[in-house]
């Protein structure tokens, strides 16, 4: 839509803004918009939470897992209230073969999300509600410290496996929860108010979501050694070690971006691929589960990388 300039006086100029987005908005005499200047375009925008009210599902026949995934789902959507209505007062947990209170496992999950709080729990209903401001000043921070605590995982699970220690490994889990729930915590704050650049707000999503699932590729990396009590054999943990330092190597990319950068993280994977190949025969076959999970995550690298690039450019 085009806009004409008014002049006044001689050195200021100004431009109306669209009714309907300023009621949209609700933005009122004095307020203030965020301008940024982009080229040949000036970006406005509110600095305001996306307000997106209450919700209210029904869920029948979910199994465990589904029912907490579907909570996490619209927590990261934003939303301010959450309301969850179940008929059958338990479900399935397909891991464990046994059944679990439905409250217990949305209880469970909303114990690991950020800033909302369980405010009603009946035998066919629950309701959760925001109990603070989701704002952009901590994504910075709490993204590092995804970056940080992800490294410390996969290196506590290699040396884990390296030493067949299971006290080492039964922390992956708690590692795990708290890195999904910083990750998604971030999630719902760019669903909510945006990434500062706001082009960039769908790659940043996706890097966190892929993040969360190399953490799951850890995780079940954890329970396996732990169920098989597996000691990792020397070829293996070599391998699993480079692929350690290939995330080490995007992190370091993120943060301080170059071409040459992206270059050898590439290299370093043909390197760990061609490593693989040569050391197959060596590998006992109870560690093939192991292995081909942590091939996934060189894979998610290379995802990751690609992603960084388009931050970029």
């Amino acid at each position: 839509m085009g806009r004409k300039i008014i002049q006044i006086a001689d050195s200021t100029q100004l431009v109306s803004i669209p009714r309907k987005w300023a009621l949209k908005h609700e933005l009122k005499k004095g307020d203030e918009l965020e301008v940024s200047e982009e080229g040949n375009r000036l970006i406005l925008s509110t600095g305001k939470v996306s307000e997106r009210g209450a919700v209210d599902v029904a869920i029948q026949q979910l199994d465990r897992d589904s029912i907490m995934y579907f909570v996490r789902s619209l927590y990261k959507n934003g939303y301010d209230e959450i309301i969850i209505r179940f008929k059958q007062p338990v479900c399935e947990n397909f891991r464990r073969d046994k059944q679990e209170r439905v409250t217990e496992v949305i209880a469970q999950e909303v114990g690991r999300l950020n800033g909302v709080e369980i405010f009603s729990l009946k035998e066919d209903h629950c309701v959760i509600k925001s109990i603070s401001e989701d704002t952009i000043k901590g994504f910075d921070t709490m993204l590092r410290r995804i970056f940080l605590l992800t490294s410390e995982a996969i290196s506590d699970m290699i040396e884990g496996y390296e030493k067949g220690d299971p006290s080492l490994l039964e922390t992956i889990q708690q590692k795990h929860d708290v890195i999904t729930k910083f990750v998604v915590y971030c999630q719902r704050i760019l669903n909510k108010v945006g990434y500062p650049d706001y082009r960039k707000t769908a790659l940043m999503y996706h890097i966190l979501e892929v993040i969360d699932t190399v953490m799951d590729l850890i995780k079940y990396n954890a329970r396996e050694l732990l169920q098989q009590k597996i000691k990792g054999s020397k070829e293996a943990v070599t391998i699993c070690k480079y692929i350690l330092k290939s995330f080490n190597m995007y992190h370091d990319l993120y943060y301080k971006f170059s071409l040459d950068k992206a270059y050898q993280i590439n290299k370093n994977r043909y390197e760990i691929l061609k490593l693989i190949d040569e050391n197959e025969k060596e590998i006992p076959k109870k560690e093939y589960s192991i292995l081909k999970n942590m091939e996934q995550v060189l894979e998610y690298i290379l995802n990751l990388t690609s992603s960084r690039m388009s931050l970029e450019y």
